[in-house]
């Protein structure tokens, strides 16, 4: 229940507090006098956008703060979800600034517009003219049939299933769109693996052909060169080996002598022992070093297939083709994985297809049990709205699978007669607009009594009615407000008379500036009030005792 609204700074409200009580709050005023702008501040409560054009001009920022009493209202999983204080009174504010830097916060922790609109929902109700205009709307016509026929519990497990249905053909379709992308690049897939695994390449392969490719293109001067430095070391009598030999014989009788040469004696005999070493190493290189042309082809051949391949992928070495064969190999062994996984998730879709049409079935089932009590409901209600002639009706009916939607399986549109032997039609082609505020206002006094809803706000939707339907009207609100806060603004002294609370909007200069007020009205207040909607302004008393008749005294 919405308890109180203060607003300070919003287009010509400079500051005022509003309590609302229980039971039916009224709000009237003269034209321009403000009321609209009261509900546009309410509408930041919940989350509407906002235009710096309703800061006060020469004000920094305006601030509008609701609270709210949600005794009886579980809201529990709201607020834990969104990691807010549950409090009761809950307190939500807004404030914006001449700049455009808008704030919103429930108890005191900043939100977002998003979270202030899915708790605003389940605050307040505003039933306002436009809202009339849903009376044509089927997703708004279904949530009316499911919300009397209390099969909103079944809807959200319907939807659950219609969800996973989805996301079941969205899987599909990717499935085979890539299994389709796939196909189109299997023989180029096939072709280049093909490739690499003939080719076969080895990890380190292409360093050891270099190596031995630079060895077979240089056969000769390899063999050449280690021939003959063989034959300088150890061949003939002026050898290297021979001479260091003749050099020990020299030294052998002074180094018994000499510790120094001793020393120099083994050094000699440590060379002689390498490059004996060296000579033979030398000579097992020349006699295997052999020029083998049909060899150093085959390691040309090789090296270049390499090097073709890794230009053509664009990688730089053996190992890099190995990876990418490896990657190849996957790829092609995926595509008999793909039609795998479309064999699952075909099946897994006639699954969720068969449990799609079974909760279909059962929503249209209920709701289809439902409608004749709701239809009759509604046709009761005309009676005490006046309109004893008029005709309510509902065309339902299922549609096929393929064309269900979210809010399940059944086509329905809401048909209206305003004048009983007239066949009913569709709202929009046969309800005048007075007609539609009072059928609004039936259904939405059929789904107040089935749904959790604190507060209801009637915005102006008696436009277009008086007399006895403004009466009538104004009983089958004061009839809601017996179970429900309700909000009115309104036009008609009928309904103003029906006030547990009455609000007056008004002007007043100050300063130079106008200001709008607002006041809770005393019980004589509230008979002057009536009478002036009755006949202007200085009612007469014939005129005064009307507007106390209308008010019960």
């Amino acid at each position: 229940m919405l308890q109180s609204l203060s607003i300070s700074n919003y287009a010509i409200i400079q500051h005022t507090q509003i309590r609302f009580d229980k039971g039916l709050n009224i709000i009237t005023g003269e034209t321009g006098a403000g009321k609209s702008i009261l509900m546009g501040a309410l509408g930041l409560i919940l989350g509407d956008r906002a235009d710096t054009k309703v800061v006060m001009q020469g004000s920094e920022k305006c601030v509008v703060e609701a609270t709210f009493n949600l005794s009886g209202y579980n809201l529990h999983a709201f607020f834990e979800q969104q990691e807010l204080d549950d409090l009761n009174p809950c307190i939500i504010r807004r404030e914006l600034t001449a700049a455009g830097k808008s704030r919103a916060f429930i108890n005191d922790t900043p939100v977002t517009l998003q979270v202030l609109r899915v708790l605003g929902l389940q605050l307040i109700d505003i039933v306002s003219q436009h809202q009339t205009l849903e009376l044509n709307e089927s997703s708004f016509q279904l949530q009316v049939v499911d919300a009397i026929a209390g099969t909103i519990e079944q809807k959200l497990k319907y939807q659950e299933v219609y969800k996973n249905y989805k996301q079941a053909q969205t899987t599909l379709a990717a499935l085979v769109q890539k299994e389709a992308g796939s196909r189109q690049d299997e023989d180029y897939l096939r072709f280049v693996l093909n490739e690499l695994q003939e080719l076969n390449p080895k990890e380190g392969e292409q360093e050891i052909l270099e190596t031995r490719l630079d060895e077979l293109s240089n056969a000769d001067s390899i063999q050449q060169a280690a021939s003959q430095v063989n034959g300088l070391l150890e061949v003939g009598d002026l050898s290297l080996i021979d001479r260091l030999r003749e050099a020990k014989t020299w030294l052998s009788a002074a180094a018994k002598h000499h510790h120094g040469l001793q020393q120099i004696m083994l050094r000699l005999d440590s060379s002689i022992e390498e490059l004996k070493d060296i000579a033979q190493e030398l000579q097992s290189i020349s006699e295997q070093t052999i020029s083998d042309p049909q060899t150093l082809a085959e390691i040309e051949n090789r090296i270049q297939q390499l090097f073709h391949l890794q230009k053509k992928h664009k990688v730089s070495s053996s190992e890099e083709l190995i990876v990418l064969q490896q990657q190849f190999e996957l790829q092609f062994e995926a595509l008999g994985s793909l039609e795998n996984e479309i064999v699952k998730a075909t099946l897994h879709l006639e699954n969720c297809k068969n449990k799609l049409l079974q909760e279909a079935e059962l929503l249209s089932k209920k709701r289809a049990r439902a409608i004749p009590q709701i239809e009759a409901q509604v046709n009761a209600l005309f009676v005490q709205v006046a309109l004893p002639n008029a005709v309510f009706s509902v065309q339902f009916e299922p549609i096929p699978l393929e064309k269900c939607g979210p809010e399940g399986a059944d086509d329905l549109a809401f048909l209206f007669s305003a004048n009983r032997g007239f066949a009913p039609q569709p709202i929009n082609k046969v309800a005048s607009g007075g007609e539609l505020s009072r059928l609004m206002l039936c259904i939405k006094s059929l789904i107040a009594d089935k749904v959790q809803l604190p507060s209801i706000v009637f915005d102006e939707i008696d436009t277009g009615i008086s007399g006895e339907a403004a009466q009538k009207v104004a009983i089958l609100m004061q009839q809601h407000a017996l179970n429900h806060q309700v909000i009115a603004i309104t036009h008609l002294p009928q309904i103003a008379g029906k006030a547990q609370q009455h609000l007056y909007v008004y002007k007043q200069l100050e300063n130079n500036t106008t200001q709008t007020r607002i006041k809770s009205l005393q019980p004589e207040e509230r008979v002057e009030e009536i009478a002036r909607m009755l006949s202007g302004e200085n009612p007469s008393e014939k005129v005064l005792a009307a507007a106390r008749e209308l008010m019960g005294e």
